[in-house]
């Protein structure tokens, strides 16, 4: 790699065992081109006209990455780095950079459960390196290992801050201030080590014509929220028409993307629920539960007489353990990261890491009663428990683990599903041009749908989504940010975050409904530290522009992020995270 010798790699700390100095504010700038700064960086480090380096950079697929890209690379290149942009699809890009191979990329995070862990646990040293002997880690793919360029002393610091946020899991003022003090500090490592520089936090827009009763969904996105719960009414038809991407698979052990996501959260009911897509989560198929004190044994208590959709008859607590056992144990299942790494539910593993059938700490203790034992204490359970991976399939019906042998195969479950939610499936034409179709489910344990039928049309053109919805084929849509004016925005309510009001006109005249929610993530440029030194590393954090990127790439569709943990679940809120970043 050209101008690898220009810098030792030195973290600018003393490298002793005294206190760190670690910056009282973010330290690169906000919203500055600090050209001089990065430069001075870079020489300071050896590096000039005739000592370069080179940066490999790998990049989502997407227009608006590219124009990051484009620019970052025109202003790193007078500060003697020579970027050169490569561009993947999202599976390419987490393989390669799984495998080390790329120098910088961009990636995002978005909350599997509203909590600080959930996104730190990213920058926890250990869980970075891929390539270690025995590991499976599931943070960003940054591999601070001893041999990185970094100063050991902050490599420590940040795995000790770690430490304070994940052992300290209990519900209680005490140990939320201690996972609040090791937060902040882990931030301001983070800013330190230049390892991980958070761009931007999202928000999602949707858009309904005045004949959809909507009630928009929360920070946890619609594909969180039951139709049943944000559609109240629908003027002049009994079916609510959309448009959906395309998907692979409607089990809840194989949802890849949110479009299947979002048909599984309204044909399946997982033991919890986030409300309406809110941080807010309340119980959906228990009735009661307890935990121990240390918050590693869960027993949860079903609600009786839920059914499931066809001839399949009650949930008993034997269906959970089935389902849940499938999650984990099944070859077809591709979301066991919840139950294993993020839950991390007991179990035995074979000498190659492979969970043992029939191991996993899942039991029935009563008709409606199950208990569920974790490795260590966690304190999101319910809420990783509100995900749709783990909804209530009847015991039995596909043969994909040990001890069953199925109704059916999985193939013919994940294209005719049985749940126990508030919609029956009745019709899939899968690929570009298809169509899902599902029924209120007339024995519904909860409120009913105020709808008879849901209807999406499958398509993959952001710009064709957007011309159904003009077209007003589609009672409720997006409109992708090449479409989007911000002159037509006139919101003028505000509920916490979310702010409702409306847009247009449109192109066929018509003004539509509006809301906008921030959404719980942060999207990231991060670096292999094996490869990058830190004086690269400051230089490209000297040179992010985020308000800029923000209004001019994006069109305002987001919040420049200081932090990596976002707003919503950051130490005092909002104010919190504002306070924090500028010193106050």
């Amino acid at each position: 790699m050209d101008g690898s010798d220009g810098g030792d790699g030195d973290d600018g700390g003393d490298g002793d065992d005294g206190e760190l100095e670690l910056p009282s504010s973010y330290p690169y700038g906000a919203n500055e081109n600090r050209i001089q700064e990065a430069r001075a960086a870079m020489e300071e480090a050896g590096y000039g006209p005739d000592n370069r380096f080179s940066l490999d950079w790998l990049q989502y697929n997407s227009p608006a990455w590219e124009e990051i890209a484009n620019t970052l690379r025109a202003r790193l290149e007078s500060v003697y780095i020579d970027m050169n942009i490569s561009k993947a699809d999202f599976g390419a890009l987490l393989e390669r950079t799984e495998k080390g191979e790329m120098d910088a990329f961009t990636l995002g995070w978005i909350a599997d459960y509203p909590g600080i862990r959930n996104f730190t646990q990213l920058v926890d040293p250990d869980n970075t390196v891929y390539d270690a002997e025995g590991a499976s880690p599931n943070g960003a793919r940054l591999f601070w290992s001893e041999d990185s360029y970094t100063d050991p002393q902050v490599r420590s610091a940040m795995t000790e801050a770690f430490a304070g946020i994940s052992g300290n899991p209990e519900n209680t003022d005490e140990a939320a201030s201690a996972r609040g003090d090791a937060t902040l500090r882990l931030e301001k490592l983070l800013w330190e080590s230049a390892a991980l520089l958070p761009v931007y936090h999202s928000v999602e827009d949707l858009f309904w014509y005045d004949r959809v009763d909507y009630d928009p969904p929360g920070g946890m996105g619609a594909s969180r929220a039951k139709t049943s719960t944000s559609v109240r009414g629908l003027e002049g038809s009994s079916t609510l028409n959309g448009t959906s991407a395309t998907f692979n698979a409607l089990d809840p052990i194989a949802s890849g993307n949110t479009a299947s996501g979002a048909k599984i959260m309204d044909m399946f009911d997982a033991p919890f629920n986030y409300v309406n897509g809110t941080v807010e989560v309340e119980p959906l198929l228990i009735e009661d539960y307890s935990t121990n004190d240390d918050l590693t044994e869960y027993e949860f208590t079903l609600k009786e007489g839920i059914q499931f959709h066809g001839d399949y008859g009650e949930v008993t607590a034997d269906d959970m353990v089935y389902s849940i056992r499938r999650l984990v144990e099944s070859s077809n299942s591709t979301n066991t990261y919840f139950p294993i790494s993020v839950l991390n539910i007991d179990r035995e593993e074979d000498e190659d890491g492979n969970v043992v059938p029939e191991s996993v700490a899942v039991e029935a203790t009563g008709d409606y009663t199950f208990t569920v034992t974790l490795r260590e204490p966690f304190g999101y359970a319910l809420e990783v428990l509100s995900y749709s991976a783990f909804s209530a399939v009847p015991e039995g019906i596909v043969g994909d683990i040990e001890g069953y042998d199925g109704d059916m195969t999985f193939q013919e479950f994940s294209t005719n599903p049985v749940g126990c939610g508030p919609f029956v499936f009745e019709q899939w034409e899968s690929g570009v041009g298809g169509e899902f179709r599902a029924s209120a489910f007339g024995d519904y344990h909860g409120d009913a749908p105020a709808i008879d039928n849901v209807q999406d049309a499958i398509l993959s053109d952001p710009n064709a989504i957007y011309n159904r919805f003009l077209n007003e084929n589609a009672d409720a849509g997006g409109i992708p940010t090449s479409q989007f004016d911000p002159g037509l925005i006139d919101l003028t309510s505000q509920d916490g975050a979310q702010q409702t009001g409306t847009y247009g006109p449109l192109g066929n005249d018509k003004t539509v409904n509006m809301s906008r929610t921030p959404t719980i993530d942060t999207f990231y440029v991060a670096f292999n530290m094996e490869n990058v030194p830190k004086p690269v590393r400051k230089a490209m954090a000297y040179v992010m522009t985020r308000d800029d990127f923000v209004e001019s790439v994006f069109k305002g569709r987001g919040e420049s992020a200081y932090h990596l943990t976002p707003p919503q679940v950051f130490p005092g809120g909002g104010d919190g995270y504002a306070n924090h970043w500028q010193g106050e």
